[in-house]
């Protein structure tokens, strides 16, 4: 018996347009499933997402950089303990990653300010802040998901994979 073929191809158009965008409500690019389309979370929205994703123990295995032209990005890629549970991923398939999963791209701009290049958080890696000042005030919504990534990670032995070697996306 023969399954579903399905082809799978980058879309380029979704990150050229994600990454022209300067709306702070795009700043993390996802594939939903169930629409099979592309859309975008705000700083609050990923944060959300995310802790549910906890909820449904699906966790940050790993974080990877990636650019695209001058701009600066990491790729947060979860994982159910579930194997059945994680599907081929087209956002990190997009973003040059083979992965099944669940893949997030978001921009390194402040998740209080936006402004671009900020530091991402030093102790999940799932969130940005330019500075000490946005930090405190972003802390209020970002601690449970950092104690959430902290305590309980995905990846091998535990922890977080970082890739930190910045892969340029083509498009």
């Amino acid at each position: 018996m023969e399954g579903n073929k399905r082809t799978v191809t980058r879309d380029t158009s979704v990150l050229r347009e994600f990454d022209e965008s300067e709306d702070p409500n795009l700043l993390v690019l996802y594939h939903h499933l169930r629409d099979r389309a592309f859309d975008c979370f705000s700083a609050t929205e990923y944060t959300q997402q995310m802790c549910m994703y906890y909820d449904c123990n699906i966790k940050v295995a790993e974080v990877v950089s990636r650019t695209i032209r001058d701009n600066h990005y990491f790729l947060v890629c979860l994982r159910s303990d579930q194997e059945d549970q994680n599907p081929f991923c087209e956002m990190a398939f997009s973003a040059q990653r083979q992965f099944t999963g669940y893949s997030m791209l978001v921009k390194k701009r402040c998740f209080v300010c936006n402004k671009n290049n900020a530091k991402m958080c030093s102790s999940c890696h799932t969130a940005c802040f330019c500075s000490k000042a946005c930090l405190t005030v972003g802390w209020k919504s970002h601690k449970k998901l950092c104690k959430l990534v902290k305590s309980g990670s995905g990846g091998a032995g535990g922890g977080i994979v970082l890739d930190k070697e910045a892969l340029q996306i083509e498009l």
